[in-house]
């Protein structure tokens, strides 16, 4: 008697083993994305240890080498805020040692005209403006006592000194180590920025710079035409005098076409 299966009967197959070549492949691939999701976790999270042992500039790179994407391209809002950020600097004549202090110069102003017209600007147009915005940000969190430390002068003594000096802050609500960790960081970004930009655009040896960034509020929009930005008085956030930053001749000479922009927005 034939044992063969009836038709309506079903077939049913042993199931296919994962090969080790599949496992070769998947495997690297789950380890790529728990890898990526860490990154991207530490990214957009606030400050800890662990961030801070990573390194923001590692994670900088990492997240936004080329591009960078932000939440209001899903969102616009028009800005109700502008910013400026304006730097001088202290320099020395190296012939004769004569010192002389620049006057102020409008960075922002200068980037402006770095997007007017032109609908791909480089990322340098934004370099002001970010760092204003970010200062502003980290200077609010900050008290009554350590927004004094930050008005001071550090000439000789090294600006590193006022980390530990504004983590000691007195008075009511001081900012803590995270908010003051984020400071610095941006007090370091507006000094390398001011020194790049003194080196470029002034003759001498530049030995200190300082910074002050300004914020304005624009006017309601059912005023429009009785007042616009230029009317209202900025809110002024004063920083005292940092020493200058150590550069190579390769920065400086990419701050070159930068600095000409700036000095044609200023004419």
């Amino acid at each position: 008697m034939s044992t063969a299966p009836r038709a309506e009967d079903p077939v049913t197959e042993p199931p296919e083993r994962v090969t080790i070549r599949a496992r070769l492949v998947l495997w690297p691939l789950v380890a790529v994305v728990l890898v990526h999701t860490f990154f991207i976790a530490l990214w957009v999270g606030p400050d800890t240890p662990v961030r801070e042992a990573v390194g923001a500039d590692r994670l900088r790179s990492y997240v936004m080498p080329a591009f960078e994407q932000n939440w209001r391209i899903f969102a616009p809002t028009p800005r109700r805020i502008a910013v400026g950020l304006d730097v001088r600097a202290r320099l020395v004549d190296p012939r004769t040692g004569e010192e002389t202090t620049t006057e102020w110069v409008h960075l922002v102003d200068g980037e402006d005209a770095l997007i007017r017209g032109n609908p791909f600007p480089p990322r340098m147009a934004l370099a002001a403006r970010r760092t204003a915005n970010h200062l502003i940000t980290r200077t609010g969190e900050l008290n009554a006592e350590q927004r004094r430390q930050v008005e001071a002068n550090y000439l000789t003594t090294p600006v590193e000194e006022l980390r530990g000096r504004l983590n000691r802050g007195e008075g009511d609500s001081p900012g803590g180590p995270s908010t003051v960790n984020a400071y610095m960081r941006y007090d370091a970004v507006a000094t390398a920025l001011a020194t790049s930009y003194a080196s470029a655009a002034f003759d001498g040896d530049v030995t200190h710079v300082q910074y002050r960034a300004t914020r304005r509020y624009t006017p309601d929009f059912e005023r429009r035409h009785e007042r616009d930005i230029d009317d209202v008085e900025p809110t002024v956030y004063e920083y005292g005098w940092r020493p200058a930053t150590e550069l190579d001749d390769q920065v400086a000479e990419l701050f070159t076409p930068y600095v000409r922009v700036q000095e044609g927005a200023a004419r």
